[in-house]
């Protein structure tokens, strides 16, 4: 009788433990522009230096592919998506999968209209998902695994026609969660994204941004959060933030953010910029996780205005058709 009920526990055990690995696979995607795109042409070598890194240095766990049409040397999807920030068009991940309109009031309305468009056409009998008609790019909400959200108040002025009450209860509603906590954007920021500002270490613990070039707004971002979530601790991670090399006069480089990282259920993909902070800020980020740090060159690349997390998209599998 032992016998059996101790092999009924181990099937038990066994049947959790695939379900658990099934459905902790995802698909991560980027994005390359066209051939004939003048504006990215200059990155277009480190672009592809990206994909090949990424995809070389994938956890198992991790299937990472790209949405280009041209012939390369890294696994693509045939499938064109123009840009290269594929973060903020694609739908935002908690426990469910949520498409909000892509229509930021950095852009002209025709070409977040067309890119909008042509990201419906790749989720399109691909994803199972929830549509939103509020405005927010992915890049601008970090989740905490739970039931708390994080973003900045540029989600108002991309939603002028929306009260504040309006815009929590649709958070609310379509992620399922509980609480939704807003800060301020970095000053001079025109994208107003938070995944260059914060990441979640876990429930109650987040990285912030030392934001040692913005003097005072450290604090003022602590104090934010504090006071809608008293509970919640902070790790400082240091920056070495550089416009040296910008390459867009309108759009701040992100050289030097490390907190634009990008985690997945095995690992971290860790921004590397050539500068001397990089193994400290690296080994840090080791300090505070189990999980595999691993680390991808996006010296030149962060001088576009992102970094890893915002050239990455990932879907967990359990979402797919």
């Amino acid at each position: 009788m032992k016998k059996i009920i101790f092999a009924s526990i181990m099937a038990l055990f066994s049947i959790f433990e695939t379900t658990n690995s099934v459905s902790a696979a995802q698909t991560i995607y980027t994005s390359m522009p066209n051939q004939d795109d003048t504006y990215y042409q200059p990155f277009k070598n480190e672009l592809q230096k990206f994909n090949v890194d990424l995809q070389g240095n994938a956890d198992d766990q991790d299937k990472i592919i790209s949405l280009d049409t041209n012939k390369t040397n890294y696994k693509t999807l045939d499938f064109n998506y123009p840009d290269i920030w594929i973060r903020d068009v694609a739908p935002v991940v908690t426990t469910k999968m949520v498409k909000f309109r892509y229509a930021p009031n950095y852009l002209k309305k025709s070409d977040s209209r067309y890119l909008n468009n042509r990201f419906n056409k790749f989720l399109k009998g691909r994803y199972n998902y929830r549509k939103s008609d509020l405005i927010l790019d992915g890049g601008n909400l970090q989740w905490n695994g739970d039931q708390t959200v994080i973003l900045t108040k540029q989600v108002f002025d991309d939603n002028s026609d929306w009260t504040k009450q309006e815009i929590v209860d649709e958070l609310k509603d379509k992620l399922q969660v509980r609480k939704v906590i807003f800060i301020s954007k970095e000053p001079g920021d025109v994208l107003g994204h938070s995944d260059g500002m914060v990441k979640f270490i876990d429930r109650k613990k987040i990285f912030i941004n030392d934001f040692s070039y913005e003097p005072g707004f450290l604090k003022k971002v602590e104090q934010q959060i504090l006071k809608q979530e008293p509970d919640m601790k902070f790790v400082v991670l240091p920056s070495s933030y550089t416009s040296k090399g910008q390459y867009d006069k309108n759009i701040a480089s992100a050289k030097g953010l490390y907190i634009n990282m990008l985690e997945t259920n095995q690992v971290i993909y860790f921004p590397m910029y050539g500068l001397k902070k990089d193994q400290q800020v690296l080994k840090l980020v080791e300090k505070q996780t189990d999980k595999k740090v691993i680390p991808i060159n996006v010296a030149k690349l962060s001088t576009l205005g992102g970094s890893i997390h915002c050239m990455t998209w990932d879907a967990p599998d359990k979402f797919a058709l």
